[in-house]
């Protein structure tokens, strides 16, 4: 019995990390300071863009759960040791979260009686793109802010 308390209390420290980037605005980078995000100054943006990008290269189980609903961003994340790649998104309103292969392109469950993708499966993509476009176009629209000295 101790030997299984002992390896529940390992999983639990040590968890399942992986690899996350993400693109929010620069208003909302605290936010993800606070989950263990930070930014990155080799890949973003001019220094008055509403946007940066963040990465968090120890993020445990993708911050399954932690993630803001109420705020708009758009990422990836790497392969866990219990969960493949994915990408999420969120508009503010809406999240949602799409399976993707390791050198992109999306993963959906097959039914191999039918020889098909699943229907929750393929509704679930659709769902990603719209709430993906709707951040894109968002982000488009932002005006330049004022860097901070």
């Amino acid at each position: 019995m101790a030997g299984r308390t002992h390896n529940a209390l390992i999983i639990h420290i040590m968890g399942d990390r992986c690899y996350m980037e993400l693109t929010c605005r620069r208003q909302d980078q605290g936010r993800f300071e606070a989950l263990g995000f930070t930014a990155q100054d080799w890949d973003n943006p001019a220094s008055d863009s509403a946007t940066i990008i963040m990465v968090d290269e120890e993020a445990n189980y993708a911050h399954y759960g932690a993630m803001p609903t109420d705020i708009p961003y758009l990422g990836v994340h790497g392969a866990g040791g219990d969960y493949g790649s994915g990408a999420y998104v969120c508009d503010g309103k809406e999240y949602a979260e799409v399976g993707r292969g390791n050198t992109g392109g999306f993963v959906v469950d097959w039914d191999e009686e039918k020889r098909r993708p699943l229907p929750r499966s393929l509704r679930g993509v659709r769902r990603y793109l719209i709430v993906r476009d709707k951040v894109r176009e968002l982000f488009k629209t932002l005006p330049p802010t004022t860097p901070s000295p």
